[in-house]
Order: C-alpha cells, then structure tokens, then sequence
C-alpha cells in the first residue's frame, strides 16, 4: 500500500495552535503600544458619530514598515462600526490597497462596487464613477470611512490627484451631508503646494499621524500575544522570543518579527521539536529578509514576478551592482521559456521595470561615463540577489500549486 504523505503530516505533532494568528492579513483585537494612536483617531473621529452627516474627516497616518499603521487604521475603522451601528448610524468601512488597485479609475471602481456589487467595469469615467458613488450612498443614507493603504506608491506613481479630488468633493458639498471620510496610509505621504491649494493642504498638514517603529520591548510583547493565540501551551521559550525581538527591532518591524516566529515554529516542526528553541529564529533570520514582504510580491502579475526572478539571476550571473535592462531581458525570455509563458516585447518590460521601482523591489537608473549609449541599469539594494531568487521560486511554485 503506498505510503500517504498528507495523513502523515496531518497525524505529526505540531508547535502549532492556529497558524492563521500568524498571518499577515490577521489584525488581533488589542494593538500593544498603539493605544495613544487609536486614541488619537478616536478624538478626531468621534463626531462622525456624535454629528452624522455635519462634519467628515481627512487623516494621514505615516510610519515605517511593520510600525501597526495598517492594523491600526483596520481596527480603529471596525471599532467606529460597530459603535455607529449601536447608534443607528450605517457607517460602513472600506480598505483599499493602492498598489493592487492601480489608478483612481480601479479606486472609484472598487468603492462603487462595495455598494453596487453588478457594476459594470468600462463604460465610465472616473469622475462619474466618484458621482455615482455618492448618488448610491446619499439614496442609501450610509456613512464611508475610506482607507487608502500604500497611498505613497499611489502618488508617486499617479500623482496625487486622487487624495485633491476627494478631499475638494467632500469640501464642496457644503449644504449636503458629508458622507465620506479618509484615513490614507503610507511609509511618507508627499504632500505639497504643488498638488493641492493651501486650504486642503493646511487641513492634511494639521491631521497627521505619525507611527514611531517599535523597540525590541515592543516587539517582544506583541510576540506574546501571538504566541498565545498561535501556539501550543509552554512551546516558545522567552528566549527565543528575544532574540526574534533584537533582530526585528533594528527596523522596528512588527511584520518581520511575526514572520521570523512563525519561520521558527514551521523549523520545529520539520526537527519534531516539541520546543521552539533560539536557534531556531537565527535559522529564520538566514532564511529571509525584511524586505520580502510575501503580501507585497503576490499581488504582482505573474510576468513581473518572472521579470523580477530574471533580474535577480542575471545580478547573480554577472556579480555586479548593476546589470543593464537588456541582460535583464535576455534573462527575462530564458525565465518565460522555462515557465511555459510568452515574453512581452520591450516595450512592455520597460514599463514593468518602472513599475518595479516604484514599488521599491528594484532599482533603477541611467548608464553613465564608459558605457556606449545611454541605457537603463537595474540593481537591488537591498535584498541579496540569491535570496530574492529563493523567494521568487517558492512563490510561484506555491502560485502553480494553488
């Protein structure tokens, strides 16, 4: 009888409770050392509950990667909710990631469709699509609290006419009741007289928020939380805790901490360990980087993730800072044969390299003195080549897979 691997692993001992808990994604009910932010938003927004319709609300909150800005915003807006809903308000909250969602036609696009889920994708233009988004709420007497997450890419790619045409149409409806509030999110907002007049600049200066990264003592304790809800009782020994905290906590990043704990838990479990040990965070820490943000690469195409792995691999070939977007290419159609995908004209790829830079995965920049003709080099900064490659390759495998 052949041996069934999946019932094997499913009958093994696990460090593991619920590795859900662990998850990006996950947004637990108390936010550690985030009580003064949630408390400050609370002050700001209280009267979208106290004065329905008088008054709406523009906030940025800024901060480094992993610093809780995201699962802040996500808890404060279901808390808001939920006492609106107490008091008969239909208040309804919408989080919006704006490196999935790539332009303000696909913003206005999804806001309508959370209240019109049949709408249809072409036919309009932005600015009457943002219309109808408030003929809908208006004739459904509802309330928005609208979070725009990773609205620095946004800008830097689109501008920021996005953050000026809602903030002047809520600004504009002086005798109609304010229905939309916004709380964008992002690593440093650009905001300048250059995007918008001094009224609307002056009112996004005066509501800014901005998010300290977490120390090691900070980290430690929302690793407890975690573990409580994700772990097996007396599994996770403090000191693993530690050392998981002192590495995470020269970035501050409560992301990679996580990340760094459920790597440990996941080694433990491949030794039928019964205890998540030190070394098992130092193996973690060898195993990724914090720039790997796993939610980050998955919303990309697969052809910019193949471009990516390419990129990677021909800086690996040629051991330099930088290789030019036609080693790249070369690479690129290599990679797209190995896959069984059709590589895309150079056009295409150039525009896709921008967009990798804007997302901050790749650099960029012009050849100088000592190379014939003028050409686009690309490197990384910060990820190692090798490492990037290892991660791209489990990515799309799991990708295949599912």
């Amino acid at each position: 009888m052949p041996r069934d691997y999946v019932e094997d692993e499913l009958s093994r001992h696990s460090v593991f409770k619920s590795e859900q808990f662990l998850s990006a994604d996950y947004v637990p009910e108390t936010l550690p050392h985030r009580e003064p932010e949630l408390r400050t938003l609370a002050q700001a927004f209280k009267t979208l509950i106290t004065s329905p319709g008088h008054t709406s609300q523009k906030f940025i909150i800024e901060g480094p990667v992993g610093s809780g800005k995201t699962a802040v915003a996500k808890r404060f807006s279901e808390q808001m909710v939920q006492a609106a809903s107490r008091r008969g308000i239909r208040l309804h909250k919408l989080h919006i990631n704006c490196r999935v969602n790539k332009s303000t036609y696909l913003v206005y696009l999804r806001i309508l469709r959370e209240f019109n889920s049949g709408f249809p994708r072409r036919g309009h233009s932005p600015e009457e699509i943002l219309q109808m988004v408030l003929e809908v709420i208006d004739s459904q007497d509802r309330y928005l609290m609208l979070i725009l997450d990773e609205l620095d890419y946004f800008i830097k790619q689109r501008g920021a006419e996005i953050l000026y045409d809602l903030t002047r149409l809520i600004d504009d409806r002086l005798n109609a009741p304010q229905r939309i509030s916004i709380i964008g999110v992002g690593r440093d907002i650009a905001l300048d007289e250059s995007s918008f007049d001094r009224s609307i600049l002056s009112t996004l200066q005066r509501n800014i928020l901005r998010f300290d990264k977490y120390d090691s003592e900070a980290l430690c304790d929302i690793l407890k939380d975690r573990v409580v809800l994700a772990f097996q009782p007396n599994v996770v020994m403090d000191e693993t805790l530690q050392v998981i905290s002192d590495i995470a906590s020269e970035r501050g990043d409560a992301r990679y901490a996580i990340e760094l704990l459920w790597r440990a838990g996941k080694q433990a479990d491949r030794d039928e360990s019964k205890v998540v040990v030190p070394d098992y965070a130092r193996q973690a820490k060898a195993d990724t980087h914090p720039e790997l943000r796993k939610e980050v690469f998955t919303a990309l195409p697969v052809q910019s993730k193949l471009l990516l792995l390419a990129a990677s691999r021909s800086l690996k070939e040629i051991r330099s800072a930088y290789a030019t977007i036609g080693e790249v290419e070369e690479m690129y159609r290599t990679v797209c044969e190995e896959y069984g995908v059709e590589p895309r004209a150079h056009t295409q790829v150039w525009e896709w390299v921008q967009d990798l830079n804007a997302h901050g995965l790749i650099d960029t920049r012009r050849s100088g003195a000592g190379q014939r003709g003028q050409t686009t080099l690309v490197g990384l900064s910060d990820v190692p080549a090798d490492m990037l490659e290892r991660f791209l390759l489990d990515l799309l495998q799991s990708t295949q897979g599912s």
